[in-house]
């Protein structure tokens, strides 16, 4: 690592400060929520390793509990994490110089704090005469430490939870510190019309079926907000909405 590597790295780490104590938190009502389900410790801890999507893990582990199908465990969290797809189509200009296995990698520690955080300080990918100018890939570096920082805040906070879980008293009332954290995440992502009525109606579809089998629910609040929202973008009208 060259030392204007090093310096972009230790920028972007040094750039989750910002939202360390959405990440810690929300994090660790993860990790709690893990251990108090069926999950062994060892389980809980592999999870948070391998699956790294506090969403798709909290949506998981009720129909994990109740014994759902594989199908509907993995459809949920699929439709859960979806946001990522769009991460991904984002940000695959910025990186499309990069091998395949490094972009799978890539996409593995990208959260919604590293993708926010890289398209506010670079909203465009580099053209390709920016590209020849910087053989060093400094964007890329800055985006390495972001990660990096943000990956290991939500594991040890994570593993903190899972490890301390039945020591943590429930009237700290770190569920709905979570729900906020998710709130506020969710909240710096509604930048358009369309976006906010997608929020809403996914909220909205969610509570009305509510009573339905293996939280099903979710796949067609996730269904209805992603038509919701499809419709509105396409819409020459969108902006009067809100």
């Amino acid at each position: 690592m060259t030392p204007a590597q090093q310096r972009e790295f230790i920028r972007g780490f040094k750039g989750v400060s910002h939202s360390a104590v959405t990440i810690v938190t929300w994090s660790v009502v993860t990790g709690i929520a893990m251990a108090k389900s069926t999950l062994t410790v060892q389980q809980a801890i592999a999870m948070s390793l391998l699956v790294y999507a506090g969403s798709a893990q909290l949506a998981a582990l009720p129909l994990i509990a109740v014994g759902a199908p594989i199908w509907v465990i993995l459809v949920t969290s699929f439709m859960v994490n979806l946001r990522f797809v769009i991460f991904s189509l984002g940000l695959q200009a910025h990186f499309s110089y990069l091998s395949t296995w490094r972009r799978i990698l890539l996409g593995y520690f990208t959260t919604d704090f590293s993708y926010l955080a890289h398209l506010k300080r670079f909203p465009k990918p580099e053209t390709k005469e920016e590209l020849a100018a910087d053989p060093e890939h400094l964007r890329l570096y800055s985006m390495i430490g972001f990660q990096s920082a943000n990956w290991i805040a939500w594991q040890i906070a994570s593993i903190t939870g899972i490890l301390l879980a039945s020591q943590i008293p429930n009237d700290w009332g770190l569920e709905f510190a979570g729900a906020v954290a998710l709130v506020v995440i969710i909240g710096s992502m509604l930048d358009r019309a369309s976006a906010k009525w997608a929020a809403v109606t996914a909220g909205a579809v969610a509570v009305m079926t509510y009573g339905i089998p293996y939280r099903l629910n979710i796949i067609l609040a996730i269904g209805a907000a992603l038509f919701v929202g499809i419709i509105l973008d396409k819409s020459p009208k969108e902006r009067s909405f809100l």
